[in-house]
């Protein structure tokens, strides 16, 4: 048997990473600045289609559970293929399903282009990305995520522009067609992900050699007797499994083992990765759906179209900045990634409530200015930390595992936010519950500190009266 150890997978902190910054910023520009602009590229469409805003919000839902449910097959396709190749095919098949929307016709071919094939080949491509971003960086990592995201935000505030030029000059049709060849700049992007060649390969270390099927034959205790082999059918004399029952056995048992080292299963084992993607994930949720609601808020106490946009952008401006130069000064205090989320999320639910009770004016403005810093600053280490739980070997399936908890989380709460919003009649209320949610997240990790830090302490006084009592 092969035991295969990343002793010397060593991350380079630049040199050709900085292309594979370029080529996940060129990844996630071209296949995800277009969400927020769903309603305004789709409008004529779905109108001509007769679908609603009910219609509208399952096409969009179904993107969104495509997405983090491919998280199921981004472990396995890992293992088998280079983040290179899965990234290429993810782009690929993203494009195609974009482009194959511009022919649509009825709502089962949107959801099935745009939410189905688009959002399979977003989640392949951007989980790929995600690896290859940390296979390079290491002490620079938090600073790369940030530069590569910060891209995205920017594309993010031009793109509706974008659409609304191509709308005019060339309707829906051409529109999106020229957009999926745009986005065919992923593929550009996967291809910039070269794998980590020599001197960073991983040492192989071989184990002690296993026995043969031949050196089986004779199986001895420890004594060196030779134990009794039966036939199939002979039953053993001590009323154990005969040898046909311990073979089925022993195939389901490996069949087990393999779906679990294919899946890296024993995460799910650890109680701080569980933690950690239980409150990425209520936080996920909690900034989805706070950025679908913000507009109808805005709206709802007396503001503009152009106010609200220029809310938005202030706030898309300032996320900016965050992702460019807090993980550049966080990377040299050597603070980690998931101690300046737990600090940044409760910041951010806080500075959420305090604009839900606001009304227009310059104090509106000012907190659009401090929760757009903060929300970069948060969602700069989202993913971040989910890569410093766990090793580099088995960040494929650990992020693909918190993409489906993510997938799991909106379809369960999401609903519940939209009911709470129906129920009250107030969005006030509902941002009040997104914060509680993220309050969830912070008092869950405060728990795991407030243990770690105690059962460190015990520890440490063990060790000190074993000394004490071993000069005694």
């Amino acid at each position: 048997m092969t035991n295969v150890k990343d002793i010397d997978k060593k991350a380079p902190d630049g040199g050709w990473g900085w292309l594979v910054c370029l080529g996940t910023s060129l990844i996630t520009l071209s296949l995800r600045s277009l969400d927020p602009s769903f309603g305004l590229l789709f409008h004529e469409p779905l109108k001509k289609l007769n679908i609603d805003s009910t219609g509208a919000s399952l096409i969009m839902s179904i993107l969104d559970a495509i997405v983090n449910f491919s998280g199921l097959f981004v472990g396995p396709l890992l293992k088998n293929f280079s983040y290179r190749k899965v990234a290429f095919f993810g782009s690929v098949l993203s494009c195609v399903g974009l482009i194959l929307t511009s022919c649509a016709n009825s709502m089962i071919h949107i959801i099935c282009t745009y939410s189905i094939l688009g959002g399979l080949g977003t989640g392949l491509a951007l989980a790929s990305s995600f690896v290859a971003l940390n296979t390079f960086f290491d002490k620079k990592r938090g600073q790369a995520v940030g530069f590569s995201m910060a891209g995205t935000t920017l594309a993010m505030m031009l793109v509706p522009q974008l659409i609304h030029v191509l709308l005019d000059a060339y309707g829906f049709q051409g529109a999106i067609l020229i957009i999926g060849a745009c986005a065919l700049h992923s593929a550009v992007g996967s291809c910039l992900l070269r794998p980590i060649e020599s001197g960073n390969r991983a040492v192989i270390k071989r184990g002690p050699k296993q026995p043969t099927e031949s050196d089986t034959l004779l199986n001895k205790n420890g004594n060196g007797v030779v134990k009794e082999i039966y036939n199939d059918n002979d039953p053993p004399r001590d009323g154990s499994l005969t040898k046909h029952e311990t073979k089925c056995k022993k195939q389901d048992e490996t069949y087990f083992s393999k779906i679990k080292e294919t899946l890296d299963l024993d995460l799910l084992k650890d109680g701080v990765y569980l933690n950690v993607i239980v409150g990425l994930s209520l936080y996920y949720v909690a900034e989805s759906n706070f950025k679908l609601m913000t507009p109808f808020f805005l709206t709802s106490i007396g503001m503009s179209n152009v106010e609200v946009a220029t809310c938005l952008s202030i706030t898309a401006f300032t996320d900016i900045i965050a992702r460019i130069l807090l993980p550049t000064i966080f990377d040299k205090l050597g603070f980690k990634k998931r101690s300046v989320f737990w600090v940044f999320c409760l910041l951010v639910g806080i500075g959420r409530s305090v604009m839900a009770v606001q009304s227009k004016g310059i104090w509106l403005i000012v907190t659009f200015v401090i929760i757009g810093f903060l929300r970069g600053a948060t969602l700069v280490n989202l993913n971040l930390s989910v890569s410093e739980c766990c090793s580099l070997q088995k960040l494929p399936n650990a992020f693909g595992m918190f993409m489906v908890a993510k997938g799991i989380f909106v379809i369960m709460m999401s609903p519940l936010i939209g009911y709470i919003r129906d129920v009250s009649e107030s969005y006030t209320i509902c941002i009040h519950v997104m914060t509680l949610m993220i309050s969830i997240t912070f008092v869950m990790w405060s728990v795991e500190y407030i243990y770690e830090a105690c059962r460190r302490r015990r520890s440490f006084l063990t060790r000190v009266n074993n000394a004490k009592t071993e000069a005694i």
